[in-house]
């Protein structure tokens, strides 16, 4: 058995994003300029023994959004079996500029395109930075 999975740390104070990822789904992180996906090797935990996983980092501007999903809204089929799709999802984030409706407007569009009940799990986050802090106690706790 196997288990798919995403590691991310966040520095609230500065946005730095230090993530690895093991097989799981790609998250898109929504910037000013466009979207781009969070890339890192790795095997599913549990696959392979010893195996290494890829760390990488980036930035989280302010105004950038973070969708972290798993594989069943992308993965979802229409009555003609068509699959909702990756590219689909990307765009779909790349036009929705409101992070705080993104995943009420995913789901509706996948109510949409499916018209049916889905075959799997659909789990969606979405992570926002919203300004800069200042001091540690600008920091939520």
């Amino acid at each position: 058995m196997f288990v798919t999975c995403f590691y991310l740390v966040l520095d609230p104070r500065n946005g730095r994003l230090r993530y690895a990822n093991a097989g799981h789904c790609l998250p898109y992180q929504r910037t000013h300029t466009g979207v781009v996906e969070l890339s890192a090797r790795g095997m599913p935990l549990g696959l392979m023994p010893g195996m290494v996983y890829e760390e990488h980092d980036t930035c989280l501007a302010p105004g950038d959004t973070l969708l972290l999903h798993s594989d069943g809204l992308a993965e979802a089929h229409d009555a003609d079996r068509e699959m909702f799709g990756f590219p689909r999802l990307q765009r779909l984030v790349a036009h929705h500029r409101a992070a705080e409706t993104m995943i009420a407007v995913l789901l509706a569009e996948l109510d949409r395109f499916t018209s049916c009940e889905y075959d799997d799990d659909i789990t969606l986050l979405t992570l926002t930075r919203t300004t800069i802090p200042q001091t540690a106690d600008d920091i939520p706790t």
